[in-house]
This record gives C-alpha cells, sequence and structure tokens, in this order.
C-alpha cells in the first residue's frame, strides 16, 4: 500500500497518516509544495515593474522556503522507520497535488481545510477531489 501525504499546518492530518503507515505496513510519502501562484496573485497592474512588487514576491519566496524547510524537518522527525521519502515540489498547490496523486498512490491524506500558500483563500479540496486519482481522507484540523 501507498500512502500520500499532502503536508499543510494541520499536524492531525500528519498523525493520522502515520498511524494508517504504521496499521497497513505502507509506504507514506509526504508532499510540500511551494506556492508559485504568488506573482498571478498579485495581478500584473501598473505595479508589475517597481520594487513594492518585487520586494513582496521575493519577501513570499524567503516565506515558502523557510515553510518548507520547517516541513521537511517536521516530516523527517516524525516518519523515522517508516518507508517513504519527502516530495518538494514548486508551483500551484491543487495542481502540483493532483499530479503527485496519480503516481500510483492507493490513499491521498489531506486537511481538511487544507491550508498551505495561498490555498488558504483558495477551494484547494474541491480542485484536488474532482476525478481523484485514488482515494482521498479529509482529516479535520485537531483540537
Amino acid at each position: 500500500m501507498k500512502l500520500l501525504l499532502a503536508i499543510d499546518d494541520n499536524p492531525a492530518a500528519l498523525a493520522r497518516a502515520l498511524t494508517l503507515a504504521g496499521q497497513w505496513d505502507a509506504t507514506l510519502n509526504g508532499l510540500f509544495v511551494i506556492d508559485a501562484t504568488w506573482d498571478v496573485f498579485t495581478g500584473h497592474d501598473w505595479l508589475s515593474g517597481c520594487n513594492a512588487r518585487i520586494g513582496f514576491l521575493e519577501y513570499m519566496e524567503a516565506l515558502e522556503t523557510e515553510a518548507a524547510v520547517t516541513a521537511a524537518r517536521m516530516f523527517k522527525e516524525q516518519t523515522v522507520g517508516i518507508p517513504g521519502e519527502l516530495l518538494i515540489a514548486t508551483g500551484d498547490v491543487a495542481d502540483e497535488i493532483r499530479k503527485e496523486s496519480q503516481n500510483g498512490y492507493d490513499l491521498l491524506i489531506l486537511s481538511n481545510p487544507f491550508r498551505r500558500g495561498l490555498e488558504v483563500m483558495r477551494d484547494t479540496i474541491a480542485k484536488v477531489v474532482k476525478n481523484p486519482a485514488c482515494d482521498v481522507l479529509l482529516v479535520r484540523k485537531g483540537d
């Protein structure tokens, strides 16, 4: 059995993925997506060439990189002894999750609501579960 965890800031999703991987003797891959859609979010208006827009995009890139490092450290610490790997992709978060989930996984595990990058303002769940390539488990945010 092969599991894919879409990583966000919900520790309950990681805990559920770890439990299932242990119970089913499964491989658990974690996917962290660096959101590369901030330039689309800011638009291409008259500010496109100014330093404020460029500075904002550099700031967001630094935050995304820092979040990727934190996620990688947490995933590696929590998954010691469980077969699998951490995957890091860059792009549209929902598109990258859908693309990776088509690589022979039995189950995709993700938080509901999913909170990664600009996905806090988008309906990631609707995009990901529309015609999914595998079963999907949605995990509520823990208390």
